[in-house]
């Protein structure tokens, strides 16, 4: 009889252990989803600038070295946002070819949320230069 409780008592520390274990992986697998999501949805700007920070961290930097490289990469942003600008006409016509194939497929609720999606992305993309609205 003192075996069997023994062994009760020993089973249950095991089942409790093994949902305790199993709700903290479950609960943080869902928060680094919404990390993943929320950094994913944070925007262009907002991923150079988590790119510059990653670089500056692992190339440990010091302050004069920080200073150049973060005025050397603010100019090369702007060169790029310059260079996609240019291209915007091109990357406007093959957003809408793939508007053409994908919206046809979709319902209304999907199709409401795409527009919001697509929105979202296009409002990130560079502007056009100035004199280019064809």
């Amino acid at each position: 009889m003192v075996e069997a409780s023994g062994q009760f008592r020993t089973g249950t520390v095991v089942i409790i252990f093994v949902l305790g274990l199993g709700l903290g992986w479950i609960g943080a697998s869902q928060r680094a989803l919404v990390e993943i999501r929320a950094r994913d949805s944070a925007g262009f700007e907002a991923m150079r600038k988590r790119v510059d920070e990653e670089y500056i961290r692992r190339l440990d930097l010091d302050g004069q070295q920080r200073q150049v490289f973060v005025s050397a990469w603010n100019d090369a942003h702007q060169e790029f946002d310059q260079v996609m600008g240019r291209m915007r006409p091109e990357l406007d016509s093959v957003l809408q070819r793939i508007d053409a194939r994908v919206r046809p497929t979709l319902s209304p609720r999907q199709l409401a949320v795409y527009d919001r999606l697509e929105g979202e992305r296009r409002a990130q993309l560079p502007s056009r230069p100035v004199g280019n609205d064809n």
